[in-house]
């Protein structure tokens, strides 16, 4: 099916052309069968009920990215900025969905139109990819110019995500920094880009990470491992060496279903680091917006974990 490789969106004409009747559309429209993704470009109705938030929130932006340039001519734009990042599978945290971004290949003007920010600007061939059948910047040209329009929060979520999944080197990244140096908000993305770590491994370890630089903590060790006499215990998301303190993040995922097998494992894992003189200190999605709450709790742990004079 047509649908099926350009993201499950299809255009009106491609509907016409499989034989659909414009009866046949209005109905399938009707009754839910097929969805409006933008004029003239449609899909089949999912349900995305199981999918968090966040997910679905991207899952709709990458239906959108595929419906514009399914609207556009061949070789006269590339998906780029966020839009290429969701299309390269990067996540993101914090950067406004609502607008697709492209570049123009044609010299055509820029601007936003319909709810498509239309960018110029050359580009060079070795910054031009295809993914999925769509052109699009490459995953070090689109994080360059993300990091360029959005926060430094968000843009280490995404350059953490990069620098572990994409395997980017570090020639790369200088080579990224050197090639936004002039750029409108390059300050906050080399900041950013020089702040990453690919040992960061989830949206929320990156947002506490952050959160904890900007608490004015020193740099954790990330992913320590300890281990006692009965052998390897765990590798923990952040780790104070001069405090003996462990900080962990707590995702949607660590304990679905909630299993007391599951809880009865992690409180073992935990009464053994806190048996090796550490102090262990947790926190959940919702801490993160507190976050003078979550550097007293720090700060209250350094104080435990301090030796009595």
């Amino acid at each position: 099916m047509i649908a099926a490789g350009q993201g499950g969106v299809f255009s009106r004409a491609q509907a016409f052309s499989c034989g659909y009747t414009r009866e046949q559309l209005r109905e399938r429209l009707g009754d839910g069968r097929w969805q409006k993704v933008r004029y003239g470009q449609y899909a089949e109705r999912v349900d995305l009920g199981h999918l968090a938030p966040w997910d679905r929130e991207t899952w709709r932006h990458r239906q959108l990215a595929y419906a514009v340039a399914n609207s556009m001519r061949p070789g006269t734009v590339a998906l780029s900025h966020h839009s290429a990042l969701v299309l390269h599978g990067v996540p993101l945290w914090g950067v406004g969905l609502g607008e697709v971004q492209i570049s123009r290949l044609d010299g055509r003007r820029g601007g936003l139109i319909a709810g498509v920010r239309h960018h110029r600007g050359k580009l060079p061939a070795t910054e031009l990819t295809e993914v999925e059948g769509l052109t699009a910047t490459t995953v070090p040209r689109a994080l360059a110019e993300t990091a360029c329009t959005t926060s430094f929060e968000a843009i280490v979520v995404s350059a953490d995500a990069v620098l572990r999944a994409h395997h980017l080197s570090a020639e790369a990244v200088l080579q990224m920094l050197d090639r936004i140096e002039f750029w409108p908000g390059s300050a906050t993305a080399r900041a950013a880009l020089s702040f990453a770590d690919p040992l960061s491994e989830s949206v929320g370890e990156s947002r506490l990470r952050v959160l904890l630089h900007n608490q004015g903590f020193p740099t954790p060790m990330l992913q320590a491992e300890f281990e006692d006499s009965d052998g390897f215990i765990a590798r923990v998301d952040f780790y104070f060496p001069d405090h003996r303190t462990v900080v962990e993040f707590d995702g949607l995922v660590k304990y679905a279903g909630g299993s007391r097998e599951v809880l009865v494992q992690e409180k073992v894992r935990e009464d053994r680091l806190r048996a090796l003189g550490l102090e262990v200190v947790r926190f959940t999605w919702a801490d993160l917006a507190r976050p003078t709450d979550v550097a007293v709790r720090i700060r209250r742990a350094f104080a435990r974990a301090r030796p009595a004079a």
